[in-house]
């Protein structure tokens, strides 16, 4: 009877004592994936060939997160802006210049409520700006970029957003040309 009670009791003890549920560990760094695709419109400024020698077409942009380390989201773009050349003395007998951007971009995550998010953003990257007309192509101009930014997202659907956002992108290009010229065609900034 003994051997009875206490074989009773320890099953008891270990029913007690059990645990329904288990304990796993969520990592902190996650690959997760989301892309944002967009319209932009450059407003260049400052003494320089794309803001006094261009006109800004409205291009497009790609953008996709693919880790999320708790709020920072970490990704890439990339951005097209055709332009029309409105100085032809200024750049050169050519009537359109197309600008292309590959970066690498971190962001931060704000959620205000459950439908609005403030994302700031920061990348840095390549560019290239193509001279040309609508035939051919005269010639290019590499150079890095650096953007500082945020976006504004207001929750429509399930997994959709309508969101607005400004960034503020320099530019500074590779380019041989005269000294007294080389701050007009080596820096381009705006705003998108």
């Amino acid at each position: 009877m003994k051997n009875s009670i206490c074989l009773v009791l320890l099953i008891y003890s270990g029913i007690v004592f059990a645990q329904n549920e288990t304990n796993t560990t969520k990592s902190e760094l996650e690959f997760k994936v989301n892309a944002r695709f967009q319209l932009l419109q450059p407003f260049q400024f400052g003494n320089t060939a794309l803001a006094k020698a261009h006109e800004a077409k409205i291009g497009i942009s790609a953008q996709m997160n693919i880790l999320d380390f708790q709020h920072f989201k970490a990704g890439f773009g990339f951005d097209f802006v055709g332009y029309k050349i409105t100085d032809r003395q200024m750049i050169a007998n050519l009537s359109t210049s197309k600008y292309t951007s590959a970066y690498l971009l971190l962001s931060y995550e704000y959620k205000l409520n459950q439908k609005i998010l403030i994302t700031p953003n920061i990348g840095y990257g390549s560019a290239n700006l193509d001279l040309g007309s609508h035939s051919s192509r005269f010639g290019s101009q590499d150079g890095n970029e650096i953007r500082i930014g945020g976006i504004l997202d207001y929750k429509i659907g399930e997994s959709a957003y309508a969101f607005v956002g400004i960034n503020y992108i320099t530019n500074t290009f590779d380019i041989e040309t005269a000294p007294e010229y080389k701050a007009f065609f080596r820096k381009l900034s705006n705003y998108s």
